[in-house]
């Protein structure tokens, strides 16, 4: 299975907004994008960015108060999930689009087995009985690679590691075989050895199924390891997007070029890490212009002034940004 130029979702200008003490936080700013069948998409950017209100924003598990989707569309399949009702949202969530969390300990229900976790969305989803969604959790688990399924499908959440408990999400978020599989930092809490090894298998599990996977994710190393095209955010909107190769040969926007400059290299000589002065804006300050030109070393008086436009350029590559399209 490969990646096709068809587009299973398409996000076109979804904002998202949150009621706060202080006042409106704007989380997600007319965001644009689309995902083919099949294709491993990066969202990268630093905390606050907005990246994993996005991925709520799909899956319409954004808690409502405080938040809630105020413009745009989200059309899976010609289908805009933003009008949908949650009886049709429950229809899809977990079986066509499944969702991966950070950390596996809050996300896995501590007084059930995890193989009846496992097991629950295939009797809910596909209409099997107990004992033969029980038998599919044991092959589940045995496809993502953990050792003795047939014993371990009856133990609980803590007598599993860090590793094991990942992988019973992800079991459980591929057990119906989903058309979109969204992973929002699933491998930030582990280490370097069992990382590698989630991403093999999120990898594996892509081209064996033809999922198509949004990796949400800090992690500029985990993006280059697994995605095809990369979308960068900052303040609730997109930057820059661009194939993964070129992204990394040639950033255009000047926060992804920070961002690559404060990656450490392995050479031999010794160069100090640099940084992107300033801050992340206040989420509830309404900055006029590029919200990125206090940080910026290339900001102009124009930057201040106008919000700059998304322009595609060559190579499927688009950038939000004066100085590179002047």
């Amino acid at each position: 299975m490969g990646t096709t130029d068809k587009p299973i979702l398409q996000v076109q200008d979804l904002s998202v907004e949150f009621q706060t003490v202080e006042g409106t936080v704007h989380a997600i700013n007319e965001l644009t994008y689309s995902l083919n069948e099949g294709e491993t998409l990066g969202i990268v950017g630093e905390s606050g960015s907005g990246k994993s209100v996005s991925s709520l924003g799909i899956m319409k598990l954004i808690p409502n108060p405080p938040g809630r989707i105020v413009g745009g569309s989200i059309f899976y399949n010609g289908q805009d999930l933003v009008t949908c009702s949650e009886r049709e949202m429950e229809k899809i969530r977990g079986n066509e689009i499944s969702m991966i969390f950070q950390e596996p300990m809050t996300s896995l229900n501590p007084i059930k087995t995890c193989g009846k976790q496992i097991a629950e969305s295939l009797i809910l989803h596909r209409g099997m009985k107990k004992k033969e969604a029980m038998q599919e959790a044991v092959k589940m688990m045995k496809a993502v690679g953990i050792a003795n399924p047939e014993a371990r499908v009856h133990e609980y959440p803590h007598q599993m590691s860090g590793g094991m408990r990942q992988r019973i999400m992800i079991a459980m978020a591929l057990a119906c075989q989903p058309k979109i599989l969204i992973c929002d930092e699933p491998t930030t809490a582990l280490d370097v050895t069992i990382q590698a090894q989630i991403l093999d298998l999120l990898r594996e599990m892509n081209k064996e199924m033809g999922t198509a996977v949004v990796m949400i994710t800090h992690d500029l190393g985990v993006v280059s390891e697994l995605c095809e095209r990369v979308i960068v955010m900052y303040t609730g909107r997109i930057v820059e997007e661009a194939p993964s190769e070129q992204l990394f040969e040639n950033p255009l926007h000047p926060y992804t070029k920070g961002l690559m400059s404060a990656v450490p290299r392995i050479t031999k000589e010794r160069v100090p890490l640099s940084t992107i002065e300033g801050v992340v804006p206040n989420p509830t300050e309404k900055i006029t212009g590029c919200s990125f030109w206090p940080r910026c070393p290339y900001a102009t008086e124009k930057c201040r002034q106008e919000l700059p436009p998304m322009t595609e350029l060559e190579n499927d590559r688009k950038v939000r940004c004066w100085n590179t399209v002047q």
